[in-house]
């Protein structure tokens, strides 16, 4: 019996030390696991994904700089109102409509309309916005430039090449897809980071991918 206990520890030790030891590997490769940060080739369209109206300025940007032709915008409104949603609207109260938001700030911004393209139907998840944008493109060879966040860059870009295989794909981020300096240092950022990892690691075995 002892000598089972002390193999079973040796054995236990070995796994724990090999799992601190891969945990701080990807740890400090992590920007590089998530991010794509290259140089950005001239392109048709940039196609905003949704979860955060900020990709708008940067999409515009790309516009002035003559990198794209038009600006795509995911429809990201929710496709199926939860009960609670229609409760509230029973009661009077109308949530703004998102997509109207997105193009109203476009245009605010200088964009003219003729230049502002919506696609997807109420997409929940990139899939859905890769989806939607191949039912709008189709199988043509577009070029195209994805405009998301720095953390979620590298998986959209792989959904979306997946989605669009004829399609050359760029990424850029409003901020450059890159990390804050001593990301690690602050809860939020770090929950986010860890957070793409595991959505990371779901893609990559094809399983449906964490809300």
């Amino acid at each position: 019996m002892r000598l089972f206990l002390l193999t079973f520890w040796r054995i236990f030790s070995t796994v724990c030390a090999f799992a601190v030891l891969a945990g701080l590997l990807v740890l400090v490769n992590l920007e590089s696991i998530l991010m794509v940060n290259v140089p950005l080739q001239k392109s048709e369209h940039a196609i905003v994904l949704d979860g955060n109206n900020a990709r708008l300025l940067r999409a515009k940007e790309l516009l002035d700089a003559g990198l794209v032709s038009d600006i795509w915008v995911s429809n990201g409104e929710p496709a199926h109102p939860d009960d609670i949603e229609r409760i509230v609207e029973e009661l009077g109260y109308h949530a703004p409509d998102r997509t109207e938001i997105k193009r109203q700030i476009l245009e605010k911004i200088g964009v003219p309309s003729a230049k502002i393209v919506f696609f997807g139907h109420g997409s929940l998840t990139t899939r859905d916005e890769a989806k939607g944008l191949h039912e709008s493109l189709g199988d043509q060879p577009a070029k195209l430039v994805l405009v998301t966040t720095n953390y979620h860059s590298r998986r959209a870009q792989a959904i979306f090449r997946e989605a669009l295989p004829q399609a050359d794909i760029q990424v850029t981020c409003q901020e450059g897809c890159v990390a804050p300096a001593h990301w690690w240092k602050d809860p939020a950022v770090t929950a986010q980071f860890v957070l793409e990892f595991v959505k990371q690691i779901y893609f990559r075995l094809g399983l449906a991918v964490p809300a």
